[in-house]
């Protein structure tokens, strides 16, 4: 597998990051479009959704040498609702208010693609989840057209289990559903 060679490391985000987080969600929703898949093209996630990552500390940030954000994601302890509806499988770990986290909102810069930082990005954070020692899982979900997600996803060691209800999405939407159960 091939990983940058970059100095990069992870960082929780704050409000300063905001507006750079803002560009990079825009950057990925046209990243999306492009390849004709309809993931983030109803306006999610809003800036409200956004800011809410980030107060509630949720929100990791991949940053080079110089501070530039290279790519972001919301790592989300505890119950998620819309994974509790889980169809055609089951989540290898039954949920608890601690016991998992879950991966949303990944995306990466523009200028950051095709620098293999990827690999790196997920290794950082499973390295934060680790740390926790309540976490006994961890769960991931896209849009089942987004292949390139999808292959990024299995290839950092996740499972396919199932699908899940779109968040805000139509009653018959569903994302496809992965986890990973840590080595404790």
């Amino acid at each position: 597998m091939t990983t940058s060679t970059l100095n990069v490391t992870l960082h929780f985000a704050d409000m300063n990051d905001l507006p750079a987080i803002k560009d990079i969600i825009t950057d990925a929703r046209d990243f999306l479009a492009e390849q004709g898949i309809d993931q983030w093209q109803d306006g999610y996630p809003e800036d409200s959704v956004i800011a809410g990552d980030i107060e509630r500390g949720e929100t990791v940030a991949l940053k080079d040498d110089e501070g530039t954000i290279l790519a972001i994601a919301s790592l989300v302890k505890g119950i998620d609702h819309p994974y509790e509806a889980i169809v055609d499988g089951n989540w290898r770990v039954t949920g608890t208010e601690t016991n998992y986290v879950s991966i949303h909102r990944v995306a990466m810069a523009k200028a950051s693609r095709g620098h293999h930082l990827t690999h790196d990005f997920f290794d950082l954070m499973l390295e934060q989840i680790q740390a926790d020692p309540e976490v006994e899982s961890v769960r991931i979900d896209t849009h089942p057209q987004n292949f390139g997600m999808q292959h990024v996803i299995e290839t950092n060691g996740f499972d396919y289990i199932g699908l899940v209800p779109v968040t805000g999405g139509k009653p018959d939407e569903t994302n496809v559903a992965y986890d990973m159960v840590l080595d404790r």
